[in-house]
């Protein structure tokens, strides 16, 4: 029995490393095959095209040194006066140098099919990523670190990717050429093809690994890397140009940039290095086998086994034998790279989905065009994933329907995260959102947030027209509400219109020719205008007078209770003059609501939100 037991445990000891081996080979085919999908599904007869060229060419090699062979053999056969007709050899002098001409004819062909499939490939890959992009339909992976480290990688890939045919001609061709030099070389000696064969695997498995500890590398100092590029960006973006002259912080962000520049530098020195040791030593043993090849011809052609043209023929099969196996050693090493950010290319796409929960078609419910109960907060307890204090804790409210609800409360107090709960970029950790006495997970989202209107604090200023600014709040037909313009004269927006070179159709970035930048102001009534566009059951509007002046936020909340009528609206504010118009006012702090009621019944209240009123109306007496 124990002799049983030993043997099984030595076949499982052999079965699993096996078995291991087998799985990952398995694993990288299929993420050959999809990166070989993804560059070739665009232009599929381009792709044959591209192929054939390669087999052409590179069999052209072959049959040049077999050529070379025959021409030198007809010519020692022409000199010893034995040859009946030069017509042969001038027949096989002419295909010898079509060998020449041929691959150099082809060429520019193949540079330009290459460079057609490096286009499509390109549009490809920025179309998946931005497929992928959409699919993140929440901020729940895409506000974290890791997110953004694994992005880099991700673009660092679409620097390899496009160029995957190429690499991949270079390896068909390679390989093909091998071949055929090896088959040549197996007439001298069969076991030839295989010693040099054999001497040059301990250098492939060199460069796989080396290829690793740089791709582990680049994942390590991703960080650093990140930070390089925000310092060697921000000394140029026009956003940031004024404060970076006035205040002179050109050095800083050199100083910055430097820093981590060593950080990595010294990493990637150590790598390189380790590969330059590598690469010197099996340049050597290259350099041995190819004297050896020399050696073993010489002494062939020294006992009379070889004519004058075999010497020639083989001469040149060994040295591009011995080379084509030292550059397919290297490519093994290039598509290694390109195989490891194909994993994580497809790594990022295949994690490109909601991290919040979801209902299937057939329970999503569509959201209402009109709510009637209002929105309900039961209990809401919420924590950021790499955070570690809660930002809202037991948060219990209702904002009614038809009503307006201003949220009021210091910096950080949990303002700005409760609007991303309201429009399910995050969802509570517990606790429960209602919305006319559904849950919010319960409706379909795009039909949700179809009926949400919302101005960020941090609004988004697109490089785009004053009018695609403004019809992006309504891109769809079922989501228009206001007519744009009438959108704008709602905001004021048609008064930064009438101040521009080309009205409504003024590029809003000096990125293109003709276009303006606007001040915090103008942005904020065209990002208002953007949510007033919509036809909405739900306004949210986050700070929406930060960078107003006051006439123009008088005129704003003038019109505002019409604009709203119907709908169920939150504000969120400092200005204690936008609040006090509400009909609710919630006080949040330290993640909690601990007053509730309108202005005067909290001022009569003589708690929280009396004593920042005060200390905002003290400065106007």
């Amino acid at each position: 029995m124990n002799l049983f037991t030993r043997a099984g445990e030595a076949v499982r000891d052999l079965w699993q490393p096996a078995a291991g081996a087998a799985r990952g080979i398995l694993s990288n085919l299929r993420t050959w095959r999809r990166g070989l999908a993804l560059v070739t599904t665009a232009a599929p007869g381009i792709v044959f095209l591209y192929i054939a060229l390669v087999i052409v060419i590179s069999i052209v090699p072959v049959l040049q040194v077999w050529l070379l062979r025959l021409v030198v053999d007809g010519l020692a056969v022409a000199v010893g006066g034995a040859a009946n007709s030069v017509t042969p050899l001038l027949a096989l002098a002419v295909l010898y140098a079509l060998t020449y001409v041929i691959p150099a004819g082809l060429e520019p062909i193949q540079r330009t099919l290459n460079a057609w499939l490096e286009d499509r490939a390109v549009a490809e890959m920025d179309r998946r990523l931005m497929d992928a992009g959409i699919r993140l339909t929440d901020l729940v992976r895409i506000e974290r670190p890791p997110f953004q480290d694994q992005l880099r990688l991700v673009q660092d890939a679409i620097f390899f990717l496009p160029r995957l045919i190429a690499y991949l001609q270079m390896g068909l061709g390679t390989a093909l050429t091998l071949g055929g030099m090896l088959l040549l070389l197996a007439r001298l000696h069969p076991l030839l093809p295989l010693l040099l064969a054999v001497l040059s695997l301990p250098h492939l498995f060199s460069e796989k690994r080396l290829q690793e500890i740089r791709y582990q590398s680049m994942i390590d100092r991703s960080r650093a890397a990140r930070e390089m590029r925000y310092c060697a960006r921000i000394t140029t973006e026009p956003a940031a140009a004024k404060e970076i002259r006035v205040f002179g912080l050109g050095d800083f962000f050199l100083r910055r940039f430097r820093s981590r520049f060593a950080t990595a530098y010294e990493e990637m020195r150590r790598v390189r290095l380790k590969y330059l040791r590598a690469s010197a030593a099996f340049t050597a043993l290259h350099a041995l086998a190819l004297a050896g090849g020399f050696w073993y011809v010489a002494v062939q052609a020294r006992a009379g086994q070889l004519t004058l043209g075999d010497i020639a023929l083989y001469f040149g099969v060994v040295i591009q034998t011995q080379g084509r196996l030292q550059g397919l050693v290297f490519w093994s090493g290039f598509q290694y790279e390109i195989l490891l950010h194909l994993r994580g290319l497809f790594s990022f796409l295949d994690q490109a989905k909601p991290a919040i929960a979801l209902p299937t078609p057939r329970q999503a419910r569509q959201a209402p065009a009109e709510l009637h109960q209002g929105i309900e907060l039961q209990g809401i307890h919420f924590r950021y994933p790499e955070g570690t204090l809660p930002v809202l804790e037991d948060v219990s409210a209702r904002l009614p329907c038809g009503a307006v609800t201003a949220l009021v409360g210091a910096n950080g107090a949990g303002k700005s995260t409760l609007v991303k709960l309201l429009t399910r970029m995050y969802d509570p950790d517990s606790g429960e959102i209602n919305l006319d006495g559904v849950p919010l997970a319960q409706y379909d989202l795009k039909s949700l947030r179809r009926r949400t209107a919302v101005l960020y604090q941090d609004f988004t200023r697109f490089s785009l027209t004053l009018r695609e600014n403004i019809e992006l709040g309504a891109i769809a037909p079922e989501e228009g509400g206001l007519d744009m313009e009438e959108a704008a004269r709602w905001s004021g927006a048609d008064e930064v219109a009438a101040g521009l070179p080309q009205g409504f159709d003024t590029p809003l970035t000096r990125r293109f020719q003709g276009g303006v930048e606007l001040s915090g102001g103008e942005w904020q009534k065209v990002a208002l205008a953007r949510a007033f566009v919509r036809d909405a059951a739900l306004v949210i509007l986050d700070e929406p007078t930060a960078a107003l002046d006051a006439e123009a936020e008088y005129r704003l909340f003038e019109r505002f209770r019409q604009l709203v009528a119907g709908k169920t609206a939150m504000i969120i504010s400092h200005r204690f003059s936008t609040v006090r118009m509400a009909d609710q006012i919630l006080v949040l702090e330290e993640g909690r609501i601990i007053e509730a009621g309108s202005h005067d019944e909290l001022v009569s209240l003589a708690g929280r939100y009396a004593e920042l009123f005060e200390m905002q109306a003290g400065r106007y007496r």
